[in-house]
């Protein structure tokens, strides 16, 4: 549990000097100016507190020519509170465990900033515990463990028309359709590992030695792009939708009960598919958004491995300052 705290302080220190890109010296004056103003925001009007329920499902699959195994997490709907602004989302989010299964130990945080046309998002996951098998056969693992953890850039080409940020925290709203489009790259670093082979020989005849995986890692990063489509409609309504294919080269370590070995077929693909659908009024607004990520690479001998995440959010939010949605879209 220590190291992705380690990872995330690293990362957040690492990450401290590239904004100030846009100056040619950094002093004392200008460090503390640029974090008042990108995180502490005095104006209420740019503020909003939220109340929400989620459901988020970090799973991955093991496959082969014939048939697939599913590792899925237990315990995936939470609830939570959090604040917005027009730059920043952050979100706590508290399980919900059921008495009738087996519990997942989760550790899930993630963050979303926009600095003007720089869309920066970041992730970090661990969990312990899956429910193995198939549409026949389901068990619960607790031995089976990821670790992973994902950072993503693109820059969007006309941000100024159209904020997702500013849409999900309820202080902006477009009067107008609008349609944007971005380019970036992202680095994903991933680790598999149990007590013995995550594919159970007895059940699961079909599978080869090489998928018999006892611990993976991954490393990989790729470029993306970006189109988002956002559609006001009855006045106080929203829908949108972006999607954002990406291709990139990975590198995997595999240890199975028996061998070693490094997978030949470097290339991975990406794909990432979000909505939304709100209703922002003038001080309350009601957002619900859903989103599917996935992560595909090649394990060789016939065999892949697909990593999933699929998430919705309903959150209910109140705007601490004015009466009214300031600077809407597109006015």
């Amino acid at each position: 549990m220590k190291v992705k705290y380690l990872l995330f302080f690293l990362l957040f220190f690492l990450a401290r000097p590239l904004f100030s890109q846009d100056t040619s010296y950094v002093d004392q004056k200008f460090f503390s100016t640029f974090f008042d103003t990108l995180f502490i925001d005095h104006d209420r009007n740019n503020w909003s507190i939220r109340l929400f329920t989620n459901y988020k499902d970090n799973s991955f699959q093991l496959r082969n020519a014939e048939e697939k195994i599913e590792y899925t997490p237990n315990n995936p709907y939470g609830i939570g509170v959090g604040f917005g602004t027009r730059k920043v989302i952050l979100d706590v989010v508290f399980n919900m465990n059921s008495r009738d299964e087996e519990s997942t130990k989760r550790f899930d945080f993630q963050s979303v900033l926009m600095i003007k046309n720089h869309n920066i998002g970041f992730t970090l996951q661990s969990y312990k515990g899956y429910n193995v098998g198939n549409e026949n056969l389901t068990d619960f693992r607790t031995d089976i463990r990821s670790f992973s953890t994902a950072i993503s850039y693109m820059y969007m080409f006309n941000a100024e028309k159209y904020s997702m940020t500013a849409m999900r925290s309820g202080l902006a709203r477009q009067k107008k359709p609008a349609i944007t489009s971005g380019l970036g790259a992202f680095l994903f670093l991933n680790r598999i590992s149990a007590d013995s082979s995550i594919v159970p020989q007895d059940e699961f005849l079909g599978y080869n030695e090489e998928i018999r995986i006892v611990d993976l890692s991954a490393i990989g990063a790729g470029v993306h792009a970006n189109l988002s489509v956002s559609v006001p409609f009855l006045k106080h309504f929203i829908a949108s939708l972006s999607l954002t294919p990406g291709i990139g080269l990975m590198y995997q370590n595999v240890e199975t009960e028996s061998i070693s070995y490094h997978p030949n077929n470097p290339l991975m693909y990406h794909f990432n598919v979000t909505g939304l659908l709100g209703y922002y009024g003038k001080r309350y607004y009601v957002a619900f958004s859903s989103g599917y990520a996935v992560y595909q690479s090649s394990l060789d001998f016939g065999n892949s491995i697909m990593y999933n995440t699929t998430k919705a959010k309903l959150a209910l939010g109140f705007k601490l300052g004015g009466n009214r949605i300031s600077r809407d879209k597109n006015d």
